[in-house]
């Protein structure tokens, strides 16, 4: 059923006890419904009421705010606002003319039309700044919102007295429930009622059912609905504020600033607005003849706020059961009420919020918490949500994290200029939440595959260096003996290959030993292998602590060993082969049947002129180990 057909409003209408404006008025609201009425028919008709006309022209200046030139006839405001917008404007004044005082004594005529005044006001100062609507309509709209109110207190005054008594200092939707018991309506659905019935647009009807409760309607968050819908409820606040009294005005501005965060407007614009609204606010009065009511400059009004912000009413996130992993978030804001929004739209998402309102708390935060995703208001004091983006770009240790930028504004420029400063997404005011939980979604994307790239590129950089470690280990068990933990042939025979080049290179001495355990098969047959073993560990043993710092001791096979002696001439490293073949000859080898006496005999070869390889200098020193051997064992022999 269409709501201007709802029961109660025909009732209201065949009792004649619906608010409707009489005489002039209601011929104007006729007159322009009919498709063929003229403008010349509409001027001559407001211009046979003198008050009306008057009224008429002084609204139309107040409501076009800096018109070219001022209206001075019914002729130019009928130009210039257009019918549907004149037809409103008649009715609204009609309305506050004829209904200023009422048969219900409960009922507040004075402060009703006070605060619709207002509300209007306000509402068409924030649709001129958001460029949502006629300003002109929008105003009527705030006027007459709430008046299914005014019907309900005009047509059962008895009745209706009651209801205001029972709810009195209760909550809007205690009340509203009071009217629904008693009339089967609430103020809200016979304000959408009567709208529909005097031809308001269907938008506007909307408006009006939902603007006192706005988180129980049903329009799509974001579109233009929705942010006429939030516009009109701020402008609802905003009538609150200034006709409170000074005990309750604290609660309400607290309750105001979050609002208003929500379709964009911040502190110092809503100061202006505020301001803008008492000046067309004595106009109206002035123009009314209404009681005056004083409203302190806006700035202080605001200052006003004694209470805690009250928490925002914010739907639980359709991820929320997802968005296992939590982001630090750091919001670099400075207008309050925007900040409270953001909170608490970032902790309904399950995330730890970090708050900064200016340049050094932001960078204090930064160097101390290392947020994962920051978002930041473009217009700040000192600097701005660009310049902290280009900072931390510069910073190699904070270029990955996450920037959200905010602004007013779309515009392409201003999106080329965020992006090349690093930003990573941005958001225009007015936030929408789903929009903004979109944006959070992408954003937690980003930064969780950034976490898991870096503890990837901690994982290889971890396992390169155990790889590094491990090969590290294999080379140096490839190139050592694993009974002597000497040095095994294979790296004697690369080390002496270095060895030759430096010598070849510097003209630098350098000779080699061949050392071989003198009777060493009988020990492993008398003893076994074991026994065997223990000998070779212990000669190893032994030259390696006779051996010179930079003589190089390796085991070359069997029992022979091989002491590279770099920097060394043939009596140097003569020297050097008895002072190890002593001490080998000095060590007792105890074994379990008995204490073994070792020797070695020990060949010393040069590097000289007629050595040409590594091959022949090994060569030699075999061909005099040989001839130690040869001369009795245990003894040592170089060439000549």
């Amino acid at each position: 059923m269409s709501v201007a057909k709802s029961p109660i409003l025909s009732r209201l209408k065949i009792d004649n006890r619906l608010p409707t404006p009489k005489g002039v008025a209601l011929e104007v609201i006729n007159l322009t419904q009919r498709e063929e009425a003229s403008n010349h028919d509409i001027v001559r008709l407001i211009s046979a009421d003198p008050a009306l006309s008057a009224r008429v022209i002084k609204a139309a200046n107040v409501l076009l705010t800096n018109p070219s030139r001022p209206i001075a006839t019914i002729t130019d405001a009928v130009t210039v606002l257009g019918v549907r917008a004149l037809r409103q404007l008649v009715l609204g004044i009609s309305l506050i003319v004829d209904y200023r005082h009422g048969p219900c004594k409960q009922f507040d005529y004075p402060h009703f039309w006070a605060h619709s005044l207002l509300t209007g006001i306000a509402a068409k100062h924030l649709a001129a700044r958001a460029r949502l609507a006629v300003a002109e309509e929008i105003f009527v709209l705030g006027l007459l919102g709430n008046i299914g109110q005014l019907a309900l207190a005009t047509a059962y005054p008895d009745e209706y007295g009651d209801v205001l008594e029972q709810a009195k200092d209760k909550a809007l939707d205690e009340l509203c429930r009071q009217e629904r018991d008693n009339f089967d309506c609430d103020q809200a659905e016979l304000s959408e009622a009567i709208l529909a019935d005097m031809h308001f647009p269907r938008i506007f009807q909307a408006l009006a059912h939902d603007f006192r409760q706005p988180e129980s309607s049903k329009m799509t968050e974001g579109s233009r609905e929705w942010r006429l819908l939030h516009l009109l409820h701020v402008a609802s606040l905003v009538a609150d504020a200034c006709l409170a009294s000074a005990a309750e005005r604290g609660k309400l501005v607290a309750k105001l600033r979050p609002q208003a965060a929500c379709v964009a407007i911040e502190t110092d614009q809503l100061i202006e607005i505020g301001d803008a609204c008492v000046r067309d606010w004595l106009d109206w009065l002035e123009l009314l003849n209404m009681g005056m009511v004083h409203i302190p400059p806006f700035a202080e009004l605001l200052n006003q706020s004694d209470a805690a912000v009250p928490a925002i009413e914010v739907p639980l996130w359709a991820h929320a059961d997802q968005a296992d992993y939590k982001m630090r978030v750091l919001v670099f804001e400075d207008d309050h009420a925007m900040l409270v929004l953001l909170e608490a739209m970032l902790k309904a998402a399950g995330h730890e919020v970090l708050v900064a309102r200016n340049d050094a708390e932001a960078m204090r935060i930064v160097e101390q918490q290392h947020p994962q995703l920051v978002i930041a208001g473009w217009a700040m004091p000192k600097m701005d949500g660009i310049s902290l983006c280009r900072r931390l770009r510069e910073d190699p240790e904070r270029h990955d994290m996450y920037v959200i930028i905010l602004t007013m504004q779309e515009s392409m420029d201003r999106l080329v200029e965020a992006f090349e400063a690093g930003a990573d997404d941005y958001l225009v005011k007015p936030v929408a939440q789903k929009v903004f939980f979109a944006r959070l979604r992408a954003a937690q994307r980003v930064v969780r595959l950034q976490e898991e790239l870096a503890f990837d590129r901690e994982q290889l950089l971890r396992f390169s260096k155990d790889l590094a470690a491990s090969n590290e280990r294999l080379q140096r068990l490839a190139l050592t003996d694993a009974l002597t933990e000497l040095p095994n042939r294979r790296f004697a025979m690369e080390r002496l290959e270095q060895e030759w080049a430096l010598s070849k290179r510097g003209s630098r001495a350098l000779s080699c030993m061949m050392v071989d355990i003198d009777y060493f098969k009988p020990v492993n047959d008398k003893f076994g292998h074991q026994a065997g073993d223990e000998a070779l560990k212990c000669v190893a043993n032994a030259l390696r602590q006779s051996a010179r710092k930079q003589d190089v001791v390796c085991r070359y096979g069997g029992e022979e060993f091989l002491v590279i002696c770099p920097d060394s001439g043939i009596d140097a490293a003569w020297q050097c082969a008895e002072r190890l073949r002593m001490n080998v000859a000095a060590q007792k080898f105890r074994s379990l049947e008995a204490d073994i006496g070792l020797t070695v005999s020990i060949g010393v070869a040069q590097k000289k002129e007629g050595v040409a390889s590594i091959e022949e200098l090994l060569s030699r020193a075999d061909e005099c180990l040989y001839a130690a051997k040869q001369g009795g064992r245990n003894r040592t022999v170089s060439e000549k």
